[in-house]
């Protein structure tokens, strides 16, 4: 991550306030338009999270509902007919295909979330949307093309089971967060995933920036040779770090996951009791380090406090079942 304060994005002032949107592209097509007019309601609470979320369940299964009833009166439902061939039109423009709205709902959310500080109402709402659309009742959809065989199923998707990586919406996040720079962006961010991870909402566990505050880290600095940019470069990860420590909640969470192993190795694996005494000694040696800048001391004590919090509460805990 760099450190340089090139992009006004950089600056001081978002440190508690919303950086700007990225919501919109040039290259919305009028799909995109209805799905990121509703996101923008719904941050600006002009919507309420549970209306956000009955509005965007409905859009969609009308939509997909809509898409099947003509396919099935289609005289081939599996087949373009000779003129859409030759206007070079395909069945996937036709058929139902749920995550054609699915996707780009969880990409518009995982640019979204960066603009907003921790607890932000306008990250909150979306939180609380996406809960609201966890709580409604399932109902499946029809997707693709019926199945050649018809005594086959037809295959359909759930809406809206969202836990661990349904529908693969945690591989989204993972392809947002390698545009994520500045470092209050990528504190947001850090913040949002986590709230969704420690909620069980979207498991984006193995995104989290405490892998980077880890010296076996490729992007750990060796704070000898860079003693300016070093401290800077890893105080701007810490920002994101700290959110998954830093909240009661979330640090209740990091730390049961990491008490069901005491080493991990895996490019995803992220808990461990072996990384959690890691963290807690790299945010104890932030936080007492004068080579650090005072907001990342601040953030560090914050998060190391938080970490002794919890473990005092797991041998409370411990000491009344004895």
């Amino acid at each position: 991550m760099s450190t340089l304060n090139t992009n006004p994005e950089y600056s001081e002032e978002y440190e508690d306030k919303p950086l700007p949107l990225k919501l919109y592209d040039k290259w919305d097509d009028e799909d995109d338009l209805i799905l990121k007019h509703k996101l923008e309601a719904l941050i600006n609470g002009n919507i309420t999270p549970d209306q956000a979320a009955i509005d965007l369940d409905t859009i969609i299964t009308n939509d997909m509902n809509q898409k099947h009833e003509a396919l099935m009166k289609r005289p081939d439902p599996r087949n373009p007919t000779p003129e859409e061939e030759a206007q070079g039109a395909n069945m996937y423009c036709i058929m139902p295909h749920p995550r054609r709205w699915i996707e780009p709902l969880f990409h518009a959310i995982a640019r979204l979330c960066s603009s907003f500080p921790p607890y932000h109402p306008g990250q909150t709402r979306i939180i609380d949307c996406l809960k609201a659309l966890k709580a409604l009742p399932r109902h499946d959809l029809y997707s693709g093309l019926p199945p050649e065989d018809p005594n086959e199923p037809y295959r359909t998707v759930t809406l809206w089971p969202i836990e661990g990586n349904w529908e693969a919406v945690a591989e989204i996040f993972d392809y947002e967060h390698v545009y994520v720079l500045a470092p209050y962006r990528w504190r947001n961010f850090n913040s949002f995933i986590a709230r969704l991870t420690c909620s069980n909402l979207i498991n984006c566990g193995f995104l989290s920036s405490l892998r980077e505050i880890l010296p076996s880290d490729r992007e750990y600095p060796d704070l000898a040779k860079r003693p300016i940019d070093g401290p800077n470069k890893l105080g701007n990860y810490m920002l994101g770090a700290a959110q998954w420590i830093m909240w009661p909640d979330e640090c209740r969470y990091v730390y049961e996951q990491c008490k069901r192993y005491e080493s991990v190795s895996g490019p995803r694996e992220m808990w461990s009791m072996e990384r959690w005494r890691e963290w807690k000694r790299q945010f104890a040696f932030v936080a007492g380090d004068g080579r650090f800048a005072q907001k990342y001391r601040d953030v560090a004590e914050r998060a190391y406090r938080q970490i002794l919090m919890v473990e005092e509460e797991n041998l409370t805990v411990r000491r009344t079942e004895e």
